[in-house]
């Protein structure tokens, strides 16, 4: 019953269900570039359309989206669970790769000195379950205007956490975060929303 318990947490965040892009409750990963759009992310949009299309964001906006960046953190971890275990269903698994990519900046982010992509395709080839968490995650670098992002308008943060893998909880750890304005699909027509992003971990 707990093993069944677990799955179906598990995939919660995988299929949506109660999907939110308005933190802290949302545990819905955010689309890359070209991604398609889930329903639930367009009607929450709709419901505060000031904060992901203003121009600029101003200080409860940054707060919101970095609670938004603690949770996507915690699904990218949550995921890497799902991918390396070999017992779940290969189309779980898969689903939960596409997920975990999405999470992240762009393929060049790296995770413990692994491109993104290249670490969770390891994950995928393991040949026992692990468990993995980010734990005692905090803003430790407030979100703030980035040079490197001036065209787009993007804000660049930080996050502090503890990463557990096996059950033994390693170093501190720390992952940029990302604030960038992202062309999105919603019906027939194209809207700029404001999206946070995972980006290097180390």
């Amino acid at each position: 019953m707990k093993k069944l318990k677990i799955i179906v947490l598990l995939l919660i965040p995988i299929f949506g269900f109660g999907q939110s892009n308005t933190p802290p409750a949302s545990v819905a990963p955010a689309p890359l570039n070209g991604a398609s759009m889930s329903m639930s992310y367009s009607k929450d949009v709709e419901m505060n359309a000031t904060t992901f299309t203003a121009p600029v964001v101003n200080e409860p906006q940054i707060g919101t989206f970095q609670k938004r960046s603690v949770q996507k953190l915690k699904d990218f971890y949550n995921y890497l669970t799902i991918i390396s275990n070999p017992k779940f269903d290969k189309t779980l698994r898969e689903n939960a790769k596409t997920q975990a990519k999405q999470l992240f900046y762009g393929e060049d982010c790296r995770v413990n000195g692994k491109k993104v992509g290249d670490l969770i395709d390891s994950c995928f080839n393991m040949t026992k379950a692990v468990e993995w968490k980010a734990e005692d995650i905090s803003v430790s670098q407030e979100m703030t205007p980035s040079a490197s992002d001036s065209s787009a308008g993007g804000y660049r943060g930080e996050l502090s956490f503890k990463e557990s893998c096996k059950g033994a909880t390693v170093k501190l750890k720390k992952a940029q975060i990302v604030l960038s304005k992202s062309e999105k699909m919603f019906g027939e027509s194209k809207r700029e929303v404001w999206i946070v992003f995972i980006c290097n971990i180390e």
